[in-house]
């Protein structure tokens, strides 16, 4: 499977016509995914700062 940077979606390799997309004919790039959702990403940092301010609260609580 190859990523069309035109399309911007996955080719399968039995859709792919000589290594080209077969909707828009432009070359494949190699790569097997595309890039992430933005989503995925703000769910990623929210879960970082979550983490680590209950890290923090944990180590207050150690202390106090």
């Amino acid at each position: 499977m190859a990523w069309c940077d035109t399309c911007d979606r996955v080719v399968s390799d039995d859709e792919a016509i000589d290594g080209r997309c077969d909707r828009c004919e432009t070359e494949l790039s190699g790569a097997e995914r595309g890039p992430l959702p933005w989503k995925f990403r703000l769910m990623i940092i929210a879960t970082v700062i979550y983490l680590a301010y209950r890290a923090y609260q944990g180590v207050t609580w150690l202390l106090h």
